[in-house]
């Protein structure tokens, strides 16, 4: 197998690190993420004409640009077609609306717009160890079982630090639950927080099953599509049409 790897937290961080190796055993990897930090950057692109790379060495590149970039320097640039691009593993979930902003995600969906199977991993924040063992048996469970296609991506999130142990995988819609934002006024800069509301996880979803001590996997469409969007709005367009 051919592995791209990427990642939005950085090139020599702790969660690709151990992807990295991990991967190793199922294949050839290559290595291409972004130079520094680069959370929440979604699917956003700074390479359009000029990028600087650094070649660490034979299998391990960063880039001065976004998650998205590295995927398409990897695929276009050094011309390395991979079976599945993996990106992570981020430190910290990327559930329910966060997926909108993650550059974990962002760079998945970079590969579905090649056509390219794509998996994008998430451990709860400095809460790794988990992952590190249940990574084997997720990785294990997608690639037996042939869960890889270029129609969605598979976003998976291990388990909340609130668990010590996994209780299995759970297929799993996104979640959404209330958020407050503040926005503090620091002398010459703003410094956000946010909080999250009281709220019962809905059964199935990925916020229920991370925060109740299951492995989350979802299908991400590209670009946000929604089957079930299309469906209801159809249906209300023939109902206008009908009258």
């Amino acid at each position: 197998m051919k592995i791209l790897l990427t990642n939005d937290d950085g090139y020599n961080s702790e969660g690709i690190t151990l992807l990295y190796k991990e991967l190793k055993k199922y294949g050839d990897v290559l290595l291409v993420a972004p130079h520094d930090h680069m959370s929440g950057a979604s699917v956003s692109r700074v390479f359009w004409t000029k990028v600087k790379v650094h070649k660490h060495q034979e299998d391990i590149y960063s880039i001065e640009g976004t998650p998205a970039d590295a995927v398409a320097l990897a695929l276009h640039g050094l011309n390395f077609r991979p079976d599945v691009v993996i990106s992570g593993m981020n430190n910290g979930l990327n559930i329910g609306a966060d997926t909108v902003y993650s550059g974990t995600v962002g760079a998945a969906m970079e590969a579905l717009k090649a056509n390219i199977p794509a998996i994008a991993f998430s451990a709860d924040y400095n809460h790794f160890q988990p992952a590190k063992k249940d990574l084997p048996k997720v990785l294990d469970f997608i690639f037996d079982n042939n869960l890889l296609t270029n129609k969605y991506l598979l976003n998976v999130n291990f388990i909340a630090r609130d668990f010590k142990k996994s209780k299995g995988i759970m297929i799993t819609d996104l979640g959404f639950r209330p958020t407050e934002h503040y926005y503090v006024e620091e002398g010459d800069h703003f410094t956000t927080k946010r909080n999250f509301s009281e709220y019962d996880f809905i059964p199935e979803t990925d916020l229920f099953a991370v925060n109740n001590g299951y492995i989350s996997i979802t299908p991400l469409k590209f670009a946000n599509q929604t089957e079930a969007g299309l469906k209801d709005l159809r249906k209300k367009v023939s109902q206008i049409v009908q009258k």
